[in-house]
């Protein structure tokens, strides 16, 4: 990146970041997720000419980051095109996966169509828990398999896990990962219930947690970090900052859903995030579509939560630009020098193996 593009997008307060789910189908059977009750007729896949004429516009509007996902994305015949349009883009794109679908020969498409990071979900420590909830036999040894091939076509791949009843003992969860071969692990956290068409949900009772129950998972997670040779994604600061809003404390990191990050559906209507349900219009009208920062405080889904403590800084370093662009010096030196950045440079650190190998 050149000094010229580095202080263009700090002037833009980083690089925003859009989720597509390209598809509402699904080959597995969770329990704490919606997707499966979508029946094969009723199954949509985004139109490809829509979808990749709209990437071009969310490059256009400062999206440097792209995430995959659905349903199963492995599903979406028009995967790898739109992978190889994000990659003539200059977007750095990640996908999310069960994994069912993969073979090496795909896995080398994927890495030739500029993916950059593989999401692997995995649900239990063991295989049988893992198989039996995804309802896929055999699942867990796939996955085991073709880690090194991931590994060697340079896809990064991370686990991903949601907190869920499905583990007993977190630190057994971990040891499972470092078996199979995982390096990086980033955790979900359990949703419940959401208001826009993602189906990424359940009300059942293996993500149904007591606001204690979530505190002391949280609080295990990061004491963990400290110990385990995985690297965990989470942010410290970000987990704490759950653990706050838990008990009712105001949140010092404002979500940036909506400003930053955003969510478009399998119709490529584009949201502010998973959990609202008012469409902004879209996604060939995502140009046109006013950039929202309420700090709201509705959810506590990591896609955004996590995200927002690492980019407060970039935010705030534009807004102290911008207002000292204005003659504001006194509002634009506070901003800079407010003791938020640095917790946010501390976060953004610690999450910096997301770009790693």
């Amino acid at each position: 990146m050149t000094a010229k593009e580095l202080l263009g997008l700090m002037l833009q307060g980083g690089p925003g970041f859009c989720q597509i789910a390209v598809t509402n189908a699904c080959n597995a059977g969770c329990r704490f997720c919606s997707f499966p009750s979508v029946a094969p007729e009723d199954w949509v896949m985004a139109d490809p000419a829509r979808l990749c004429r709209g990437l071009a516009v969310l490059k256009d509007k400062g999206v440097g980051y792209l995430c995959i996902t659905g349903g199963e994305p492995l599903l979406y015949p028009a995967l790898l095109p739109a992978l190889g349009r994000a990659r003539d883009l200059g977007m750095h794109t990640l996908l999310c996966t069960n994994g069912w679908r993969l073979t090496p020969a795909y896995i080398r498409d994927l890495k030739a169509a500029g993916l950059k990071t593989l999401i692997v979900s995995i649900d239990g420590p063991t295989a049988a828990v893992h198989d039996g909830h995804r309802g896929l036999p055999g699942l867990t040894e796939h996955i085991r398999e073709l880690l090194p091939t991931m590994r060697r076509a340079g896809l990064n791949p991370v686990a991903s896990v949601t907190v869920s009843r499905l583990i007993t003992d977190l630190g057994e969860m971990l040891r499972f990962l470092e078996e199979l071969g995982f390096r990086r692990v980033t955790f979900s956290y359990p949703i419940t219930r959401l208001d826009s068409s993602y189906l990424g949900f359940a009300d059942h009772y293996s993500v149904d947690f007591s606001p204690e129950e979530l505190y002391e998972w949280f609080g295990r997670v990061k004491a963990l970090k400290a110990t385990t040779s995985l690297n965990i994604l989470n942010p410290s600061l970000a987990l704490g900052e759950l653990q706050r809003r838990l008990y009712g404390r105001p949140a010092r990191f404002p979500c940036l859903a909506g400003y930053k990050y955003w969510f478009v559906d399998w119709n490529l209507q584009v949201f502010r995030c998973h959990y609202l349900g008012e469409p902004l219009g879209t996604l060939e009208e995502f140009g046109q579509i006013r950039p929202i920062r309420n700090h709201c405080n509705a959810c506590a889904i990591d896609c955004y939560r996590d995200s927002s403590v690492c980019q407060y800084l970039a935010v705030s370093v534009a807004d102290s630009l911008a207002a000292l662009r204005r003659g504001n010096w006194l509002q634009g030196m506070g901003t800079l020098l407010h003791p938020y950045n640095f917790l946010s440079l501390a976060a953004l650190l610690e999450g910096r193996h997301w770009l790693r190998g």
